[in-house]
């Protein structure tokens, strides 16, 4: 954790915040394929940030969400979150010319359920089920899904407390999945289950994440979260900081910190922590620090009447 200080306002930044390892990896990939001059088509959003798919769409990188929308003259690049396993074999089977940026730590969960239907139950050995724990409208877990047979998705305690008793149960996680509920839903599978396999398959920038801002968020004054309002893991990292402190924040660009009102909110506070999600740009968090380091003297052209300069981003 770092932080900077101006007058009376201290900004700690969370370790661990803004983009992680899959996210570098697929931005760097679209990068060298835009530099070879490759017509380039994402399938579905690269990642839940608004500013960097701006920035695609800028280079003329679009993606489209369905096989109809499908630009047969471009190279088209998986989504960091996946695709199921049916939609994928499509593809290939009408020769696309495909490039996998799927995040590798995703790309483990499709083998390991790939691996758990490789080898059914016996007959006669009772009910098996392989369970996904996560969001089931998020795409990773669409895609994750399109990898069982018979998957059941649970996102809740109540669900998990519903699910029918089986003789096996294979418990998978999202990969942005908070921990403490992960661990809570496992302690209610455990008693339905007669064999419980449990793949932690949260990764491990999440968990990093997570740990960071359960440490900073109770020793500040204020939390500012920056990232997409459609991104799981920063909703994740939201949710727990507002846990930790009740004065936090979930923003998806500094523009949103531009107001009076914010202002009022926090001007009472000598300390703020940051963090952000794992496709949230580093640029984006700088400009987060720099208007909260420079807060107070906003507040005082505001108490003086000299607003206009203040809020031009």
């Amino acid at each position: 954790m770092v932080y900077y200080w101006l007058i009376s306002m201290k900004v700690y930044i969370a370790d661990e915040a803004g983009f992680c390892f899959g996210v570098k990896k697929a931005l760097n990939l679209i990068a060298r394929l835009h530099e070879k001059k490759y017509n380039i088509q994402i399938y579905g959003q690269l990642i839940h940030n608004q500013s960097v798919l701006k920035n695609l769409q800028e280079k003329g990188i679009g993606y489209t969400d369905t096989l109809a929308g499908l630009d047969r003259g471009k190279k088209l690049v998986i989504r960091t979150h996946g695709i199921p396993r049916q939609t994928e074999e499509k593809l290939r089977k009408e020769k696309i010319d495909i490039v996998d940026a799927t995040c590798p730590f995703v790309k483990k969960i499709h083998r390991i359920i790939e691996k758990i239907e490789a080898h059914p139950a016996p007959t006669g050995s009772g009910r098996h089920c392989i369970v996904i724990v996560g969001d089931r409208d998020h795409p990773e877990v669409t895609a994750a899904a399109g990898y069982a047979r018979q998957p059941v998705v649970i996102n809740s305690s109540k669900e998990a407390e519903k699910l029918e008793a089986a003789e096996k149960i294979h418990v998978i996680a999202q990969t942005t999945l908070n921990s403490d509920f992960f661990e809570e839903i496992i302690a209610i599978l455990r008693k339905k289950a007669g064999k419980l396999e449990v793949y932690n398959t949260i990764c491990s920038a999440t968990k990093a994440r997570q740990e960071a801002i359960r440490r900073l968020a109770p020793q500040v004054d204020f939390v500012v979260v920056v990232g997409g309002k459609n991104s799981s893991n920063t909703r994740k990292l939201f949710e727990i900081a507002l846990e930790k402190n009740k004065n936090t924040f979930f923003i998806e660009s500094s523009r949103e910190l531009y107001s009076p009102g914010f202002i009022e909110k926090v001007s009472r506070f000598s300390s703020v922590g940051i963090t952000a999600g794992a496709s949230t740009p580093p640029q984006e968090i700088e400009k987060v620090k720099e208007y909260l380091i420079k807060i107070e003297n906003i507040a005082k052209e505001i108490k003086n009447g000299r607003t206009k300069r203040s809020f031009q981003h």
